[in-house]
């Protein structure tokens, strides 16, 4: 079945990477440049091209990963000692001095990184914790360098002397290879900055960048799509120390001489400089941002202020950052997306009738829920209990839950709902009890485990990635499930048939109302083909017709998972045909039919705030 469909499936959501003719124009641009610039220019300007590469790792970790780290330096600083190390040792057996520093200095990076990132990402530690813990790791770094002397072979490694002797640039082999001129060293350094920068531009536009932006804008929901969130920030952030450690071992040969201030706090705050005026997130905007802010200071060090260098630098920068936000490449991004929103906005009103005349539950001709006639997953939590300090929102609660019949948890604000249901999901660790899918504990297991074994969940506000369009919403969560980009197109084109949101396809999900919001959310989750379906509040915002069409899909997907409703409309439950459970304080208080329930002078009490049966 398979492997019918999939060779049927429409090729809808393409990640191509960049055209190499840009790749190749920027290759030739600096070959022009390295012929135009006199030698002392050249020289100056191969370290801009570096820092630019040292800009792109902060780049990929902050403007894509959303994570602001002060360990750049210390991953660029450690890969420019161990890649010159090396060098030093082992250049005169080939005369070629890049092919040993460069990848000691790479791997020493990732290597670095890798160990900081673990301890951060796995440690589950905030943003604001991981800044701190990468800038007091470079400092500590600063310190030690400072007083660290060591020989190794024939590298001397002085603690503030530094260390001097460091091989240039040598591409020939053998020992009387020459040095490179500083024209031929610049091209030298721009063709490996470009490489590198195509590489993570690439990277980016692979369905692993998409998933690193979808972490940078929601990092729960990406979880509850089954995404390895820290999995993901570690191996971008590994990948950044890599580019880090290049830039290190670059300078190096560049310089013939390191010490302690590659470490230092202000080479730590430069970085991120370069990525605010070229622009975050861009990738080649740190280029542009280094290239920017060193030539200016070259342009203004010539003695054509009077001397006034810093202050003439703060002052452009402070104005680039109050009116370019986004920095100079982001500013020319956005003018572009609002060339791009007036366009759309013309049709908008087509948009959305044509969305509201084709909305149907039609998802039954799909093949993207598993059919009756497998096994039945239930969900069961045997006495779960859950306390934070002096508040227990839920109470030692065991319920089954198995498909065939919708099931709704109802009952008053504070009744512990939500708070039960993100216990389900692993949101939340319970303090006791135990909850169990298809047979197997899931208490301790990471909410993104549970997915991949077949919860999913639609919280209470819907949660989608807001800079995204819907059909790259709905591509993320498709891809989750399947792994495969083709399969993944054909899920998203089907699901989007289904929701009736075919015109909407390229809108940003931050241009639709709530109640589409909402659609667009279930979407997601049902593109995961759950076995168990977890629904908080899903009508709110939506029209009656939404609703009514709502109650169809639920009813539908109850036939062939286990469907559980959190809802306060008592309209919608009862539209339902539910076996509805009220909750109070935490547990369970009543169970029944919804028209018996609102019989029921108890649950009436709870919710009018009577204490005469309660």
């Amino acid at each position: 079945m398979a492997k019918a469909v999939k060779a049927d499936m429409p090729r809808v959501a393409r990640f191509e990477p960049f055209s190499l003719v840009w790749f190749c124009g920027l290759v030739g641009l600096a070959i022009v440049a390295s012929l135009a610039f006199d030698p002392y220019l050249a020289y100056v300007a191969t370290s801009w091209v570096i820092f630019g590469l040292l800009g792109l790792s902060l780049d990929l970790v902050w403007g894509r990963g959303g994570i602001l780290s002060f360990g750049q330096t210390a991953f660029y600083g450690l890969g420019g000692y161990l890649g010159s190390i090396t060098a030093i040792n082992f250049a005169s057996l080939t005369g070629n001095t890049l092919v040993w520093s460069l990848p000691v200095g790479m791997a020493t990076g990732a290597a670095t990184a890798f160990l900081i990132g673990g301890l951060t990402f796995y440690g589950r530690l905030g943003p604001l914790q991981t800044t701190i813990i990468t800038y007091t790791f470079t400092l500590v770094l600063w310190t030690v360098a400072v007083s660290f002397t060591a020989t190794v072979g024939e590298a001397v490694v002085g603690g503030d002397n530094g260390m001097s002797n460091i091989p240039g640039y040598v591409l020939g082999l053998g020992r009387d290879a020459p040095l490179l001129e500083p024209g031929a060293m610049f091209l030298t350094v721009a063709v490996i900055a470009t490489i590198a920068w195509y590489a993570s531009h690439v990277l980016m536009r692979s369905p692993f960048g998409l998933v690193v932006d979808c972490i940078r804008m929601d990092p729960v929901k990406a979880e509850l799509l089954g995404y390895d969130v820290r999995l993901y920030q570690l191996l971008l952030f590994t990948i950044a120390g890599a580019v880090a450690g290049l830039a290190g071992a670059l300078f190096g040969a560049w310089a013939n001489y390191l010490n302690p201030s590659v470490f230092s706090v202000q080479e730590a705050l430069l970085v991120p400089i370069y990525v605010l005026v070229g622009g975050r997130g861009t990738l080649v905007g740190a280029f542009i941002g280094a290239l920017a802010v060193g030539g200016l200071s070259f342009w203004l060090g010539g003695g054509v202020i009077g001397g006034q260098t810093t202050l003439v630098m703060g002052a452009c920068l402070i104005l680039l950052v109050i009116f370019l936000r986004n920095g100079l490449t982001g500013g020319l991004k956005d003018l572009m997306e609002l060339a791009r929103r007036l366009a759309r906005r013309r049709d908008q009103g087509e948009e959305a009738e044509a969305r509201k005349s084709s909305l149907s539950v039609d998802f039954e001709r799909l093949d993207l829920l598993r059919t009756a006639g497998g096994e039945p997953v239930v969900l069961e939590t045997e006495d779960t209990f859950k306390r934070f300090g002096g508040v227990t929102p839920v109470r030692h609660i065991s319920q089954s839950f198995s498909r065939g019949r919708v099931r709704c948890l109802i009952g008053p604000n504070g009744a512990g709902k939500s708070s039960y249901l993100k216990a389900c999901t692993g949101v939340y660790k319970p303090d006791g009890g135990s909850i169990t899918l298809a047979g197997q504990d899931i208490t301790k297991t990471d909410p993104f485990r549970r997915v991949r074994m077949g919860l999913g969940i639609k919280n209470q506000r819907a949660q989608v990635f807001a800079g995204l369009d819907v059909r790259r919403n709905l591509w993320v969560a498709a891809y989750s499930r399947s792994r495969d980009a083709r399969m993944a197109d054909w899920i998203t084109t089907e699901m989007l048939h289904m929701l009736g949101m075919r015109n909407s396809a390229s809108r940003p999900a931050s241009e639709l109302s709530h109640g589409e919001q909402q659609w667009l959310d279930l979407g997601m989750v049902l593109a995961l083909a759950p076995d168990v379906i977890l629904l908080d509040e899903p009508a709110a915002g939506m029209t009656n017709e939404e609703r009514r069409q709502l109650s169809h899909m639920v009813r539908a997907l109850a036939r062939t998972a286990s469907v559980v409703v959190v809802e306060h409309d008592m309209d919608f439950v009862r539209t339902l045909d539910a076996d509805v459970t009220v909750l109070h304080q935490g547990e369970v208080f009543a169970r029944g039919d919804i028209e018996s329930l609102r019989q029921d002078d108890r649950v009436l009490d709870i919710y009018l705030g009577r204490r005469q049966h309660v």
